[in-house]
């Protein structure tokens, strides 16, 4: 390894005793200014000042760091995300040291534990992904070697102005400050460095600036440099903060966006003239191209002007970096749209993966792009647990669809009983637990559950009916393996409700929380594959609309219009529903506020009602704008303040237009 100065980074592969690794590592740390020790054991001492020691645990705060070395010891189990954050914080010319101890492949994997269900153990595992990861670093193409330096020469790339690529971004959000901008680049970009200027410039423009992101740690280069510029503290506000204050600002930069609930930054939109919203491409999490795509598609939708923006130089480190190569190569490959395979498997699991790597990596290319905050560590989930089938599509050898099932269920009595009553856990098994814990079904863990936890279909193919066609190779696998339900839970919106419905789910649970990614509620739905299981289905669903309909006016109002009607399609009411009715009464005063003078808030009890009747019955329509209107005079969510944003003229005209709502719904019961 080179002795002198390089923008490259510098990796050792450490079998010794951990002991033994860090004396050779205290000894080239000697002279450098910030080095760092990861690792699960508290008795690790060493004499040198410049290296700081901290468990995995407190990894998330290393975002914004920059270190001349760091140790990190996997001789536990392999952490994925501790490499992919730590190598991010690593500068060009300095050391990594993976630390593996003697006979890594052969050892216990504790970090395994975090991704097998009960009852299995990780004693019982041999992990995989372990060998897929111990043939990375041994490929030819690998960064790391078993010798280690006599010198580190830490790249001191001390940046003193704006890249060409930095200067541009600047220029071009503070010439457009109509439009909102995503600024999305890989690590050691240069990101922070830019978003200090362009609030430094910004402020010597007059105009009002603020910055938000989910934590300080990940905005200290941010705000140090800002502090250079301004001798000032940056004006950073914690998300919550900044949304309960009063005050609008001309510019606010929300820095790695994609670590902030998708409301929050819906929410912010509303808080700046121009919101600059940036977030890492990929890297410490892996949810930063899932970001981009989701955000992109909700301006497109909402019809709003949006200017993105890529860093793609490399400043902490040089040009072409093995080890960032590596990374990228292990962790974050693209997905191909012609990447023809050689074996097309229709469902692969466990260690049948060590055949198909490529699709490996074409497959988690496909989730990270479909799904927000998609981690490394869930390709390692994947591939290790036995629990996990991912069922692949395919359009002439190339894979165009993906969809990862959990087999659930199957807990013994004793068990599940403790569950019901809230004093048991157990790892995994998300479903049957919840109807257990939060349902109140006694007999929903004697049952097998196939899961659907993630499907994912390439852009290209969307909307051409292959996310049904993959559901059902799923069903016939499962059919044919004695699975009694399969099913899914996912994060409710009216379009995702749609597609489940149309095939053949129905609803047995909606989440009591938001979801803190994307705000949104977590809705449970199941499909019976035996004469047995979808009886039981509809009992289960029964249960759930009556709770449902109840419950909706009380905590759920807060719920899109749009996604109450879609589940309310979801789900059996049953011949006689234990629900409010609307009675002859309520019939005769709502059609005296309609053709009399009865006041609204003498009706507002009926009003309820008749939506709650309506809505149990499925008859209201998906995506018909006068259904959703009553719909949300019904719950108190819209009222006559609602009138111009509606459409209407005022006050007058808002009871006009509802009392012809009342009278056309009540024209269909009658």
């Amino acid at each position: 390894m080179s002795a002198q100065p390089t923008s490259q980074r510098q990796c050792v592969l450490s079998y010794s005793t951990l002991e033994e690794a860090l004396q050779r590592f205290s000894a080239l740390c000697t002279g450098l200014d910030k080095c760092l020790l990861v690792t699960h054991s508290p008795e690790c001492i060493t004499s040198c000042n410049a290296i700081q020691q901290i468990n995995f645990n407190a990894l998330q705060r290393q975002l914004g760091n920059s270190y001349d070395a760091i140790l990190l010891d996997l001789s536990a189990g392999l952490h994925l995300s501790a490499l992919s954050i730590l190598a991010g914080t690593l500068r060009g010319g300095g050391l990594l040291v993976l630390h593996l101890g003697d006979a890594w492949l052969a050892q216990e994997d504790l970090e395994l534990a975090r991704f097998i269900p009960w009852p299995l153990e990780s004693h019982q595992i041999q992990s995989t992904y372990k060998a897929f990861f111990w043939q990375a670093l041994h490929a030819e193409q690998s960064p790391f070697s078993e010798t280690w330096p006599s010198t580190v020469w830490p790249y001191q790339a001390t940046q003193t102005g704006l890249t060409a690529p930095q200067q541009l971004f600047v220029k071009q959000v503070l010439g457009d400050l109509k439009s909102s901008h995503i600024l999305l680049a890989p690590r050691g970009r240069g990101k922070s460095f830019a978003l200090a200027e362009l609030i430094y410039q910004a402020q010597e423009q007059g105009l009002q600036c603020a910055c938000t992101a989910s934590s300080t740690f990940n905005l200290s280069t941010l705000a140090e440099h800002y502090q250079e510029l301004s001798l000032s503290c940056v004006p950073f506000f914690a998300p919550d903060a900044l949304l309960q204050n009063e005050q609008s600002y001309d510019l606010l930069v929300v820095d790695e966006a994609a670590s902030i609930p998708l409301p929050m930054l819906d929410a912010m939109l509303n808080k700046a003239r121009c919101v600059v919203f940036s977030s890492t491409d990929y890297g410490y999490e892996g949810s930063g191209r899932g970001f981009g795509i989701r955000f992109r598609q909700q301006f497109k939708s909402e019809q709003r002007s949006c200017q993105e923006h890529h860093l793609l130089e490399p400043l902490r480190w040089g040009e072409n970096d093995p080890l960032e190569r590596w990374l990228d190569q292990l962790l974050y490959q693209d997905y191909q749209t012609e990447c023809r395979l050689d074996q097309c498997p229709s469902y692969v699991t466990g260690a049948q993966w060590l055949q198909h790597p490529t699709l490996l990596d074409q497959a988690f290319a496909l989730l990270v792009n479909a799904h927000y905050q998609t981690t490394p560590e869930n390709k390692r989930w994947l591939v290790d647990d036995p629990s996990v089938i991912t069922f692949c599509q395919y359009q002439e050898q190339t894979l165009v669809g993906v969809a990862l099932v959990s087999i659930e269920g199957k807990l013994p009595d004793e068990l599940a009983l403790e569950v019901m009553q809230g004093r048991r856990r157990p790892r995994g098994h998300l479903l049957p637990q919840s109807l257990l814990a939060h349902e109140g079904i006694a007999n929903a863990g004697r049952y097998q559950y196939w899961r659907v936890s993630r499907i994912a279909i390439a852009p290209k193919y969307q909307r051409q009916g292959l996310g049904s066609q993959l559901l059902g190779s799923i069903e016939h696998v499962a059919t044919s393996k004695k699975a009694d339900f399969l099913c899914t839970s996912f994060a409710a919106t009216a379009d995702v409700v749609n597609f489940w419905q149309q095939n053949n789910f129905i609803s047995v649970r909606l989440g009591t929380a938001q979801d803190q990614a994307s705000g949104a509620y977590s809705l449970m739905m199941l499909k019976g594959l035996n004469d047995l299981s979808k009886s039981l289905g509809q009992q289960w669903s029964v249960c759930f609309a009556e709770n449902w309909i109840t419950t909706l006016p009380l905590h759920l109002r807060d719920l899109p219009a749009d996604l109450m009607v879609a589940i309310s399609h979801t789900f059996t009411m049953g011949e006689n529903p234990h629900i409010p009715k609307l009675t002859a009464k309520d019939v005769s005063d709502l059609t005296y506020f309609c053709e009399h003078h009865r006041p609204y808030d003498a009706i507002r009890a009926q009003l309820l009602r008749l939506t709650m009747e309506r809505l149990a019955h499925q008859s209201f329509r998906l995506n018909c704008s006068k259904d959703l209107l009553l719909l949300g005079c019904g719950l108190n969510l819209v009222s006559e303040q609602s009138a111009q944003s509606l459409g209407l003229s005022g006050k007058k005209a808002f009871y006009q237009h509802l009392k012809q709502l009342i009278s056309d719904a009540l024209i269909q019961i009658k």
